[in-house]
């Protein structure tokens, strides 16, 4: 697997001699070597997708033979838990609870999309005035999947589960930082009995990525990922109108009511704001306080910072791992500087944790102090900071919130839910909880703003992977023979 392909039901040796070192992020030390997908590699994957799309069964299937395929390719999944748990891991340094928590979600999305193939309405019957229509609802076709190297098996289930209910064929671009995952799922769907062709798995960089992108055969793509790559890849899928789906970046905003209770509502917090050091796209990095609690709050947050426990992430009791590359932690060591210069204050940790060697480990860190226009308030870090800004009432916080080109997360904190529903209404976010942070299969997910275009998960997650078409018949138009 490591040196191969999944392409049309087989699995094939690279056209060329590409490879990828991965890189432990908890040594800084290589520690496997993957292939490298060429040009065309990724047009053999694309061809075979193709022809899988236009003549093989797949398509035509009922969505009930699907989920019974989808189910049997959950059931292998499940089987490989520990193996995908432990990828996850080693790849990109997730602490071991973290990925053993939240890898079987990959699991569940499969299991809820099989289940809504089998009974959702692909065709459906409208009266009209002269009859009827029928609205059926077709796969869009071959479907380009591009999930990020932070959570490459939970994000992939969430738009390959779509695309098969659907009865799309799939190319799927795994990073180059977390090659193996998505060829474990190429196995389990090996061993299902997935059509050829219906699931093609390459591994390709930002080149590889772009000419998938540009393939005049793919007809939806569906990428997650940066803001300023999903930026590129709509404009590629503009000049053909090819459909598109973007979850990208976020800077999300909890809201702390004034009558939020500080001891139950850190406890639900404090473990959305540094999820697997901070490389979380819903990762709640703005606190958003009153003014008047500011340094009970400052206080007690930046004593439970200090207080993880950072360290091997193959340790059990391990809070806080590496991020994920060397580039990683100049990027967010930068930042970090960046808000000290601008006049924020650190109040927890605030650098590289110098007692673990080579891996690329950074002290989760608190500022305070800080304000709305301040870098570290605006930008995605993608690490273990986070940015406490205080507020004067309500209607500040609320601005605070959605000062921001992000909308994809959010939560608000209060002893009222009802208060907390009214404000979370008004927050311009994609998804917001209320006393907690929550996703679940059912429910779509997706960004207002520039945290994307489309939703994932629920049947809205199925329906971007349909087209609808409409066919009337005029029953009563005196045509029918006598």
């Amino acid at each position: 697997m490591r040196s191969r392909f999944y392409i049309d039901g087989r699995w094939m040796a690279p056209d060329a001699a590409g490879s990828v070192d991965v890189v432990a992020p908890s040594s800084g030390q290589l520690f496997a070597t993957a292939a490298l997908a060429s040009a065309s590699d990724i047009d053999r994957a694309v061809d075979a997708a193709r022809r899988a799309f236009d003549t093989g069964p797949w398509p035509n299937m009922s969505g009930a033979e699907r989920a019974a395929c989808m189910k049997r390719m959950s059931a292998a999944l499940a089987s490989r838990m520990g193996l995908l748990s432990r990828l996850w891991t080693a790849e990109v340094g997730a602490p071991v609870w973290f990925s053993n928590q939240f890898a079987p979600t990959a699991v569940a999305m499969l299991d809820y999309y099989a289940e809504l193939a089998s009974t959702f309405a692909f065709e459906e019957r409208r009266k009209t005035r002269a009859g009827h229509a029928r609205i059926v609802r077709h796969p869009v076709g071959v479907a380009a999947l591009i999930a990020p190297w932070n959570a490459q098996l939970p994000i992939l289930s969430y738009k390959l589960g779509a695309a098969l209910a659907a009865g799309c064929t799939v190319v799927v671009k795994a990073p180059p930082e977390t090659p193996f995952d998505a060829l474990v799922v190429a196995e389990c769907a090996h061993e299902a009995g997935l059509p050829p062709g219906v699931l093609n798995v390459i591994t390709a960089d930002a080149q590889g990525g772009a000419h998938l992108v540009g393939k005049r055969e793919v007809d939806k793509v569906s990428f997650t990922g940066s803001t300023a790559t999903g930026k590129l890849i709509a404009k590629t899928c503009a000049d053909r109108l090819t459909r598109v789906t973007l979850e990208l970046g976020g800077k999300s905003a909890a809201v702390v009511l004034d009558d939020a209770v500080l001891e139950p509502t850190l406890a639900a917090l404090a473990p959305f704001t540094m999820p697997f050091s901070g490389q979380i796209c819903f990762a709640q990095t703005r606190i958003l306080v009153p003014r008047q609690r500011e340094r009970a709050f400052v206080d007690a947050y930046s004593a439970i910072a200090n207080g993880l426990t950072v360290g091997d992430p193959w340790d059990v009791t391990t809070q806080i791992g590496p991020v994920a590359s060397r580039r990683q932690l100049e990027r967010v060591l930068e930042y970090i500087e960046t808000g000290r210069r601008e006049g924020a204050r650190v109040t927890a940790g605030g650098g590289r944790h110098d007692q673990r060697g080579e891996g690329f480990f950074v002290q989760p860190t608190v500022f305070a102090g800080v304000t709305p226009d301040m870098t570290i308030a605006r930008e995605e870090i993608f690490g273990p900071v986070v940015s406490i800004i205080a507020y004067d009432d309500v209607e500040q916080a609320i601005a605070i919130a959605n000062d921001t080109d992000f909308g994809l997360s959010g939560t608000v904190f209060t002893a009222d839910a009802e208060v907390g529903y009214a404000v979370a209404r008004r927050i311009k976010s994609g998804n917001v909880s209320v006393n907690g942070l929550e996703m679940a299969p059912n429910v779509p997910f997706g960004g207002f703003k520039q945290s994307g275009v489309g939703r994932e998960g629920g049947p809205e997650g199925l329906c971007a992977f349909l087209e609808e078409q409409a066919i009337y018949l005029a029953v009563d138009a005196g045509l029918q023979a006598g």
